[in-house]
């Protein structure tokens, strides 16, 4: 019977697949199962590093996502801060005055209390051309047409109810952004321009990673703002060139399609070099702006390798972690499969040389693990095979001394059992005076033979008892039989005597019946006498024979009581026959069973008859009188 230690049907059904070279041997199972835990483990590994590098690329893209939205925040703040400047200027009642000196001071004055501020200007637009009525960098007889600022001269100023913003346009310094109030109910306009210098460095594109940069496009993918601008030193030329190529600009389409406070990150762009001379990632949002232009875009770039170097590097460093627990685990897994191999070998080896029966051969380890002890179970079987072996030769030569033993015991039975089974055979065919002999050899024999001739004394006395009894049975039987046809007989006389007595009775019965009568009509007509007169004195007369009448009818009464009485004795008689005749048909049936008894009986030999002795109770005869010999 195998030993499974508890295998379920999956442990059975691969023992069933796996091939019988392989079963064979510890070390080629111990390879594969650790083959396949290296496999297992390298897996799990290869996936939670897959995991951890997803989300940490995740977190990553949220982080330059949400850098984007704080940029288009810091551009919304910055146009907002603007507006509200422009339109507090614009509420000055200097404007509206006509002292000149007065108005350039006040634009003075506002240029210097803000670094933003590149220029302020008040124009008037109530004439077919727009004219300058006090400027910071202007005089009064210049003109805006053919420069930069031309947006303001095809401006339809009459729309403009609150504050309006430009693009972001070059004023041969620096970039700027318009910003137009109107000024009181008039004509006047306060037009402020402020630069963008100052925006572009609160940009953090450079400072989120090496080589990384901010920058703002149109609609139409102008670059307006670029934050390497000031970062680098580049000429301002370099604004307002067209970003990229079609490929480069899908994240701005992508960014106008978002709604406002919405953004995105594009995060595998290939090299351009209109952009970055590696492949980067951009994070993208929509700058919407009231009154002005209304498709700015914010981007965020950075090399790919700067963006996802960390998400790369825990991928990485997954990997190799992943590698080691693997190496690791083989080349521990190694050595103690070798190990032990090596040591089930020799454990083998040594099973193999007492199997031949060498069983001093020597089983020892220093080990104290499981191995270890096994060597130990196997140290204790040999020394227990051993002492059996002893303990085996010295019970067989005690079994050839029993199996000596046993069969002169065997012999000796044998001749006793013949024995007592010619005695049991006699004593069957009837011959209850034979008895077995005890000789004290074997205690068991001796009990059978006590037994048996306990048992044979009983059955003999018991036997000689049932002849007595048989003979008594049917000696008063016989008694009983004759006494009941005797009592019969006068029970039969006796009947028929009554009979004849009542018969008699009742004949007399008439007759007094008859006297009676006769009687009864004397005195009746001794009555009628009397009656007629006549002078006869029958008083006495009459009286005796009425006595007598009365007698007679007495001595009837009597007659029937005493023929009742007969009848009823003559009934009894012949009932007391009737149960007599019962009785002598049962104990002529009693001697008769008795006869067949004590016929069956004279076919025991008993050594004396036993006189057979009724018992009157459960005190035994002495409790009870003696039977009579009647």
């Amino acid at each position: 019977m195998s030993d499974d230690g508890g295998a379920g049907p999956l442990l059975g059904l691969v023992r069933t697949l796996t091939p019988n070279f392989v079963r064979r041997r510890y070390a080629l199972k111990f390879l594969i199962v650790l083959s396949v835990m290296g496999l297992a483990i390298g897996s799990v590994g290869v996936f939670a590093t897959a995991q951890i590098t997803d989300e940490t690329r995740d977190r990553v893209e949220s982080e330059y996502s949400g850098i984007a939205s704080q940029e288009a925040t810091i551009i919304e703040q910055w146009v907002e801060r603007n507006r509200q400047g422009v339109r507090l200027a614009s509420n000055n009642d200097v404007w509206t005055s006509d002292d000149a000196s007065a108005m350039e001071r006040a634009a003075r004055n506002l240029k210097s209390d803000s670094t933003d501020i590149s220029g302020l200007h008040l124009v008037n637009a109530s004439s077919e051309h727009l004219d300058i009525v006090a400027s910071t960098r202007f005089d009064t007889s210049a003109t805006f047409e053919g420069t930069s600022r031309e947006w303001l001269a095809e401006m339809s100023f009459s729309s403009i109810g609150q504050v309006k913003s430009s693009t972001v346009y070059d004023t041969g310094d620096e970039a700027v952004v318009g910003f137009v109030s109107p000024v009181g109910d008039g004509d006047r306009y306060l037009v402020l321009e402020s630069s963008v210098t100052a925006l572009a460095n609160r940009f953090q594109g450079a400072e989120r990673a090496d080589g990384g940069f901010t920058q703002v496009v149109d609609g139409d993918g102008n670059v307006l703002i670029d934050e390497r601008t000031e970062v680098s030193g580049a000429e301002p030329a370099a604004l307002f060139s067209t970003y990229g190529d079609q490929r480069a600009q899908q994240p701005i389409r992508d960014a106008l399609d978002l709604s406002a406070g919405s953004s995105g990150v594009s995060a595998e762009m290939p090299a351009h070099s209109g952009v970055l001379d590696e492949e980067y990632a951009v994070g993208y949002a929509p700058v919407p702006i009231t009154n002005g232009p209304d498709e700015w875009v914010v981007l965020v770039h950075a090399p790919t390798g700067e963006v996802f170097g960390f998400v790369q590097t825990v991928s990485d460093l997954g990997l190799v972690a992943t590698g080691l627990a693997v190496l690791l685990m083989g080349a521990i897994g190694a050595a103690l499969g070798y190990n032990t191999s090596t040591t089930i070998d020799r454990l083998t080896g040594k099973a193999e040389q007492m199997e031949q029966g060498n069983l001093d051969v020597e089983i020892e380890t220093g080990r104290v693990d499981n191995i270890g002890r096994l060597y130990g179970a196997f140290g204790s079987m040999r020394d227990a095979l051993r002492e059996q072996i002893r303990e085996a030769e010295q019970a067989r030569k005690e079994a050839e001394v029993s199996r000596a033993e046993a069969m002169e015991m065997s012999n000796y039975l044998q001749e006793r059992a013949e024995e007592y089974s010619a005695i049991m055979q006699a004593g069957a065919r009837g011959d209850l005076t034979q008895r077995m002999e005890t000789e004290g050899e074997n205690e068991a024999m001796d009990q059978i033979a006590d037994d048996f001739n306990e048992m044979i004394t009983e059955l003999e006395m018991t036997t000689g008892q049932l002849k007595s009894f048989a003979v008594q049975v049917e000696e008063g039987g016989q008694s009983v039989q004759q006494s009941a046809e005797t009592v019969r007989d006068a029970s039969e006389q006796v009947a028929e005597s009554i009979q004849k007595i009542s018969d008699d009775a009742y004949d007399q019965k008439e007759r007094l019946q008859r006297i009676s009568e006769d009687i009864d009509a004397v005195a009746d007509a001794i009555e009628s006498s009397e009656a007629d007169g006549e002078a006869v004195d029958f008083g006495e007369s009459l009286r005796m024979v009425r006595e007598v009448a009365d007698l007679v009818d007495t001595a009837v009464d009597l007659g029937e009581e005493m023929m009742a009485e007969s009848e009823n004795v003559a009934g009894a008689a012949e009932e007391q026959a009737a149960e007599l005749t019962e009785v002598s048909s049962r104990a002529e049936e009693l001697v008769r069973y008795a006869q067949y008894l004590g016929d069956g009986l004279n076919n025991f030999e008993t050594e004396e008859e036993h006189e057979f002795v009724f018992q009157t109770g459960a005190g035994g005869p002495e409790d009870g009188p003696e039977p009579s010999g009647d």
